[in-house]
């Protein structure tokens, strides 16, 4: 299978973004999707993990709506984000957004705080429509020791946002 182009996987990131499918990303977007991730973890959002986990999402938020927002109406539209994603890849400014969502999200889902998930710890948290969870946990294994670290988490996040790693 063919490596996704920058424009498909921008599309798809886009369409996972927008969590009320109003065709524009906001900051309710991010807030739902945070508010998704604590769901899914069973963190509540008032626990200091919680509340690193919406901070992360927001200042996401943040920081695209200033790079994006090419108009500045307050609101990304698809193709402005379509038309910035290879940029913000290539320049290394997507990983540094990433980083902080990244970090908050791995904490919560990491339930017994050992520094790594495990495949059950996963399964609370890795939510891409379609993907098969053994798989998606194996590829983000890149040691193999049956245990996803933050590194490895980072990653495999990037790698599915950017079409290097399949669904």
């Amino acid at each position: 299978m063919s490596q996704p182009s920058y424009r498909e996987s921008a599309e798809r990131n886009f369409n996972d973004l927008d969590t009320d499918g109003d065709g524009f990303l906001t900051r309710y977007d991010y807030m739902a999707l945070a508010q998704q991730r604590l769901q899914q973890t069973g963190v509540r959002p008032d626990s200091p993990d919680g509340e690193a986990v919406v901070e992360a999402f927001l200042n996401a938020w943040d920081t695209h709506v200033r790079a994006l927002d090419t108009d500045r109406d307050g609101e990304i539209s698809k193709e402005e984000y379509v038309r910035s994603f290879e940029m913000l890849v290539r320049t290394g400014a997507l990983e540094a957004v990433l980083a902080p969502i990244s970090r908050a999200t791995f904490t919560v889902a990491d339930r017994d705080g050992d520094g790594r998930i495990s495949a059950e710890e996963f399964r609370s948290l890795w939510t891409h429509p379609g993907t098969d969870l053994g798989t998606a946990f194996d590829r983000a294994d890149a040691d193999g020791d049956g245990r996803i670290s933050f590194e490895e988490f980072a990653r495999a996040r990037q790698g599915l946002l950017t079409g290097q790693i399949g669904a």
